[in-house]
């Protein structure tokens, strides 16, 4: 890996993980806010219009943004079909979601069909954009990315926020994402601005469309898996039941969009321009996963043995019946983590299809488990989902594996040492936990617990971890250490 492309995979790890532990400050804010100001049906009645969203977006883009990233040359007609493509899609998808809303919105179990045409209006928003945001990451401009990210988030909240104050419901989280998505629609052209025309190349288009097909219908069956849970709670449990589920849900989404969704993004363009060198791309997988258990397990810990302080400071005290499918949940952390490590080398390998196959078993497991729990309520559905997330990573390590060639007693190499030292600061905490019971104030109990198992964890890379990992990884570590000294001290002096 030549040191210029080091350099950007750091930076871009850099920028994203700063913007995007900036992003988590602003999504708990909100969520403690908008958790206090809006009902559990209030979400779950957005959350039922989101599944529609959600599968639609897969179609609207047609893996059009990934084939740009994915593909090694660009030419300017290769841009120019993509964007026609782009623009194209985007309105086919905004005139079936407005024709046939009442019909889309049965479905799903909803009849907000006034509130599904609204938001599909991000299509036609986003439709804009769709090849400036995939240029960015393309040229690994994470830095400007991230700004955009955090840009619009902050203005989802804000919006969401005064108009819940407002009285507005509901609709206060439909207006906020229509107007953050034009933020983020604007900022994307302003930093990547394409020459805009209706241009199909023939070549082109086929081309994009093969790789897009492929990546749409994995991704199809990514989002039925994705959502697959909400549809059948909503079905069956109803829209309060979802609001608990789904706030749950979100939860265990925050370290993961922090952590793995930053690695995801940094990887695919990355790991793109070295897809015919397997032996490098075995060093970042084996590397990545490692260190995805060293940050996963300690949040799991903490999760688990303070969920319901955790609960009660980010949601508040009528969102208790959340606090038990979280638990279940936070089990699947790492597997969920990992799991996009491994999607990220699928994507960027260009095995679309193959990752489509690995989607489709996804998706069965979700739906067909959340059908036989949901005779347990909320609880059953998240111990089935969690059941399915743990398979799929198995599943797709397996395809990793046949791609390039990675041996799993490699893999069990770098992980079985921090599985079992989380093992025994799992139990030690699971001790703690009960002494810090008579502690009156949940948040300080909370805050002790967090110190603890994070310092527990130090130690124990210190001075057991880092001496019994492959040296590989030791080697991975002081690279990052260098790098992350470098940046500071560079920052430092042009402080000074």
């Amino acid at each position: 890996m030549k040191a210029s492309n080091k350099d950007k995979a750091f930076l871009g790890v850099y920028w994203m993980t700063i913007m995007g532990m900036a992003g988590v400050v602003i999504k708990l804010l909100i969520t403690m806010s908008l958790s206090r100001l809006l009902l559990p049906k209030e979400f779950g009645q957005v959350a039922t219009i989101q599944i529609v969203i959600s599968f639609a977006e897969i179609f609207w883009m047609m893996g059009v943004g990934s084939a740009i990233v994915q593909k090694k040359q660009l030419t300017e007609k290769y841009i120019a079909t993509g964007n026609t493509l782009n623009l194209l899609l985007g309105l086919i998808i905004y005139g079936t979601i407005f024709f046939f809303a009442s019909f889309i919105a049965g479905i799903v179990g909803s009849d907000d069909i006034l509130m599904l045409r609204i938001l599909s209006i991000v299509f036609l928003i986003h439709s804009i954009s769709g090849v400036s945001e995939a240029l960015l990451q393309k040229k690994l401009r994470f830095k400007i990315i991230s700004i955009i990210n955090v840009t619009a988030t902050l203005t989802n909240g804000i919006v969401a926020v005064i108009l819940a104050l407002n009285g507005f419901g509901a609709w206060s989280l439909v207006f906020a994402q229509l107007i953050s998505v034009t933020i983020q629609s604007i900022l994307s052209i302003i930093y990547e601005p394409i020459k805009f025309g209706l241009i199909i190349e023939k070549e082109s288009a086929k081309e994009l469309l093969n790789f897009g097909t492929g990546y749409a219908l994995s991704k199809l069956f990514n989002n039925i898996a994705g959502q697959g849970d909400y549809f059948v709670v909503s079905q069956t449990l109803g829209s309060s039941a979802l609001g608990f589920y789904n706030r749950a849900y979100q939860l265990l989404q925050v370290p993961t969009n922090l952590i793995a969704t930053v690695m995801e993004r940094v990887l695919f363009p990355l790991l793109a321009l070295y897809q015919d060198e397997h032996e490098k791309i075995r060093y970042v997988v084996l590397n990545l996963t490692a260190l995805m258990a060293i940050l996963a397990f300690p949040i799991t810990i903490v999760s688990l043995t303070m969920g319901d302080e955790l609960v009660q400071l980010v949601l508040g005290p009528k969102w208790s019946e959340t606090i038990l499918p979280f638990k279940i949940l936070i089990f699947s952390l790492f597997f969920r983590m990992a799991y996009k490590i491994g999607d990220a080398l699928v994507r960027s390998l260009g095995a679309v299809y193959k990752r489509l196959w690995v989607q489709i078993v996804y998706a069965g497991l979700v739906i067909g488990g959340a059908y036989i729990g949901k005779d347990w309520g909320i609880i059953g559905v998240a111990t089935t989902t969690t059941i399915a997330i743990i398979i799929n990573y198995f599943v797709m390590t397996l395809l990793v594996g046949h791609l390039i060639e990675l041996k799993m007693r490699a893999l069990l190499g770098y992980l079985m040492p921090i599985l079992i030292v989380s093992l025994v600061i799992g139990l030690l905490s699971y001790f703690i936990s009960l002494l810090l019971g008579d502690v009156s104030i949940g948040f300080v109990r909370l805050a002790i617990m967090t110190a603890l198992v994070g310092g527990l964890y130090l130690l124990a890379f210190k001075f057991v971890i880092i001496k019994v990992m492959p040296e590989d990884f030791k080697d991975f570590i002081g690279v990052v250490k260098a790098q992350t000294i470098g940046k500071i001290t560079a920052k430092h002096k042009a402080v000074k």
